[in-house]
């Protein structure tokens, strides 16, 4: 190997590590002030107003969770093996199936709204 492609490589692959500790560290701290505003927030809202939201939390997961248990179904029996789709379009559709699959844990998304 060349000694100046050598030396490019090298520069380049450590500016890639850099730049991804850097994103990785911004993205902490980013995390960091979110939860900070949040909480303060949370402490200047009156007792009442967390009330209502915590019954609105309530009444929203009952809806969330029977709609989360049919995605959950519809997902699990998708079925591509029909002649409708075919070629780059059935492959990007059982792409996107595989990737909300590999998220299944659509309680998740209740507990967010819940608590």
């Amino acid at each position: 190997m060349d000694p100046a492609d050598f030396l490019q490589e090298l520069f380049d692959g450590l500016d890639r590590e850099m730049q991804t500790g850097v994103q990785e560290v911004q993205d902490w701290i980013e995390a960091q002030v979110h939860g900070a505003a949040v909480q303060l927030l949370d402490s200047l809202m009156p007792p009442i107003v967390h009330a209502n939201n915590a019954a609105v939390k309530i009444s929203e997961s009952a809806i969330v969770v029977p709609a989360s248990t049919g995605i959950g179904v519809t997902l699990g029996t998708a079925d591509l093996g029909n002649t409708v789709l075919a070629g780059a379009v059935a492959d990007t559709v059982q792409r996107g199936l595989d990737e909300l699959k590999s998220q299944s844990d659509y309680a998740e998304g209740v507990n967010s709204i819940a608590w």
